[in-house]
């Protein structure tokens, strides 16, 4: 968007007051229509408080249902003021703010997510440069965006070093704390308790769909590769769920509606995790917002009799679209790089590697909404769009 783009857009040309409901025309062309009981209830005056902090005394209760707008003006530094009937109060908003908040079918739209899709014709993998994210905000940014849009980013240059695990998967925001502690360093084990442990070939697969809450933004900083095997593999989930739809429109609704229940007994800590989900979750539009399904952690079926049959066919059809190569692609990362991607969205998987092999890989989560606070703050410091995108809700329950 240019400048001028930009200040046209957030500059009011012409207002008209309905007293139900007023219409802003804007510079740009555009039109909003902004409903009076809409607008008293999102003022955020002194008296009014703020919903940002939850510090807020107007109560919805207390608004006339036919409030009306009384007059409204131009302000000095170019804002809408508007006096309301009743009790004259006065409320003031700013044009961007207004703009930005538009219900219009255009306005939604441009708020609205859409991922990039991917299978294994992407040729362009996505990268960042981690001297450039860590010193440059607008690089930090479109790293940011990247792993938002495709659902994974490789990083490249980052220290090998595992005491910089932490400052390398912040760039995402904070790290989450789990059973398995704040970083879980992957080595080969002969006797692993955790499959990652081993050297054996892993499917595609989100992690930990037991939880209610399964990992967000995974980071792998590979401090030692294998010189031999071990390359990453992802799967774009979305993509996969939207051509399940498009192929069989009953096996997806099934695998949207009906639980999987998914099971973890861990020792040392005691844990009995269960959770009882869809592998997708679908957003208010019926569009994929996160995917969860660990196949090796499937428990029996919790399902009607008469349903078992259609479901476990809905689940092998997935299954094999989500284990076909044509979905998958393939990323031999290397010592000093770190893998970012979507746990909620992207399946991972891994190759084979020699049992003798140094393998040292360290991962870690952020949490979606810490995630999508971390490219808001950035976006907004920066003026760009990115800041009022409504982002999806990853895998619910």
């Amino acid at each position: 968007m240019t400048g001028v783009a930009s200040t046209l857009r957030y500059r009011f040309a012409h207002i008209d007051n309905a007293g139900d409901h007023l219409v802003i025309h804007w510079q740009d062309g555009h039109r909003s229509r902004f409903d009076a009981l809409w607008l008293r209830y999102a003022c955020e005056c002194a008296s009014c408080g703020t919903y940002h902090s939850a510090i807020r005394s107007l109560r919805l209760v207390d608004i006339p249902e036919d409030i009306r707008i009384a007059s409204t003006r131009v302000g000095d530094h170019g804002t809408l003021d508007v006096v309301w009937s009743g009790d004259g109060h006065a409320s003031s908003f700013a044009g961007e703010w207004l703009r930005n908040r538009c219900n219009s079918v255009a306005e939604r739209d441009r708020r609205r997510f859409r991922p990039i899709l991917w299978d294994s014709g992407l040729e362009d993998h996505p990268e960042a440069d981690y001297a450039a994210c860590m010193e440059d905000p607008a690089a930090h940014l479109a790293m940011l965006e990247t792993l938002r849009d495709y659902g994974f980013v490789l990083v490249r240059g980052v220290p090998s070093d595992p005491d910089h695990t932490e400052a390398i998967a912040s760039l995402a925001g904070p790290l989450r704390t789990t059973n398995y502690g704040r970083i879980y360093e992957f080595t080969y084990k002969r006797d692993a308790l955790v499959l990652g442990d081993l050297n054996v070939r892993l499917d595609p697969h989100t992690d930990e769909p037991y939880r209610q809450n399964p990992p967000s933004v995974t980071c792998f900083h590979f401090v030692q590769a294998s010189a031999h095997g071990g390359a990453s593999t992802l799967t774009d989930g979305f993509n996969v769920g939207m051509r399940l739809k498009e192929k069989d429109e009953e096996a997806f609704r099934l695998l949207s509606t009906r639980p999987i229940t998914f099971y973890r007994r861990l020792v040392n800590p005691d844990r009995d995790f269960r959770m009882r989900a869809p592998a997708f979750s679908l957003d208010e539009d019926g569009e994929i917002a996160g995917i969860r399904l660990l196949d090796r952690a499937i428990g029996p079926g919790d399902l009607p009799d008469g349903e078992i049959r259609s479901f476990y066919r809905a689940m092998r059809l997935l299954q094999k679209m989500l284990f076909d190569p044509a979905y998958r692609i393939t990323l031999a990362c290397a010592s000093g790089e770190a893998l970012f991607f979507n746990n909620q969205r992207v399946l991972h998987g891994r190759t084979e590697f020699a049992a003798d092999s140094d393998r040292c890989m360290r991962s870690c989560n952020i949490e979606t909404d810490e995630f999508n606070s971390t490219l808001r703050l950035l976006a907004g410091s920066l003026g760009s769009d990115a800041a009022n995108m409504n982002l999806p809700h990853g895998a619910l329950s």
